[in-house]
């Protein structure tokens, strides 16, 4: 399955390591130390814009991706647990 996070960006779900609430995250650090420490500062896919809200970090073929998502990360959760019925 995909989810959605936000413009044109959808990711496969199986591959989403995890999804980082901005935020929260910005509240003690800048996003450049973030990121610098989880070692992805060259691997951004999308770059910011200014009203982000999440970082979701995607691991594809042995490399580790981040993306920046206006959408909360309690709503792009919600959107993996829906189910197709």
């Amino acid at each position: 399955m995909y989810v959605h996070i936000g413009k044109d960006d959808v990711i496969e779900e199986k591959n989403i390591i995890s999804i980082l609430d901005l935020e929260k995250m910005l509240e003690n650090k800048k996003i450049e130390d973030i990121l610098k420490e989880l070692k992805i500062e060259n691997n951004i896919v999308n770059k910011k814009n200014g009203n982000e809200k999440s970082l979701i970090l995607v691991k594809k073929q042995e490399k580790i991706e981040a993306y920046f998502s206006n959408i909360s990360s309690t709503t792009l959760a919600k959107r993996m647990q829906k189910e197709i019925i």
